[in-house]
């Protein structure tokens, strides 16, 4: 099994992101699962369907922007749209885990919309929605290296702050730490 792994391309660049990927989830999971964002996994995967989506009907209808890939702009409309969870978390400092499903069904509303502008694409959005490990290619096993790294520095740089945000965020502001920084 393991010389099948070394031997084909495809196998290897699985196995080198699902690596990366485990070892970036618990990273960040502890930190989300104890301030209860749990579900901010699944609001933030509705936002990044709808940069995919805008994604693909910006390439549809400017020729220009259709090498870009959709991918990507499904991340910064996830960054946009985890900023902007914190924002309304801020705002509504009573009912801050109102937040999460606003962002969910605004993501899921916005999906629809960009697909049914575009009157069909000619790419299987489902394969964007799903995805196959076996179908990640060298500059997928890249950009999970670089998102895996940043994430390794930004929590042993703030681990501190992290660990006393998460577990009482009063005794971390009075502590010192800047708490609305931290939270973006």
């Amino acid at each position: 099994m393991w010389e099948a792994i070394w031997q084909y391309e495809f196998l290897r660049n699985a196995f080198v992101a699902g690596v990366l990927t485990g070892f970036t989830a618990p990273l960040l999971g502890v930190f989300i699962v104890v301030r209860r964002l749990s579900l901010i996994a699944d609001a933030l995967s509705h936002v990044t369907l709808a940069g995919i989506a805008a994604g693909l009907l910006l390439g549809k209808a400017a020729p220009a922007a259709a090498s870009w890939n959709p991918l990507y702009i499904g991340m910064g409309f996830s960054v946009v749209g985890s900023l902007f969870i914190e924002k309304l978390r801020a705002v509504y400092r009573h009912y801050e885990e109102l937040a999460i499903p606003i962002v969910l069904s605004s993501g899921l509303g916005l999906s629809v919309i960009f697909i049914s502008m575009a009157n069909g694409f000619t790419t299987d959005l489902f394969s964007y929605l799903f995805g196959s490990v076996s179908a990640v290619s060298r500059a997928d096993v890249w950009t999970a290296f670089a998102v895996a790294a940043a994430a390794a520095i930004v929590i042993l740089t703030f681990y501190k702050e992290l660990f006393l945000l998460s577990f009482d965020e009063e005794y971390a502001r009075v502590s010192g730490v800047r708490t609305t920084w931290i939270h973006f």
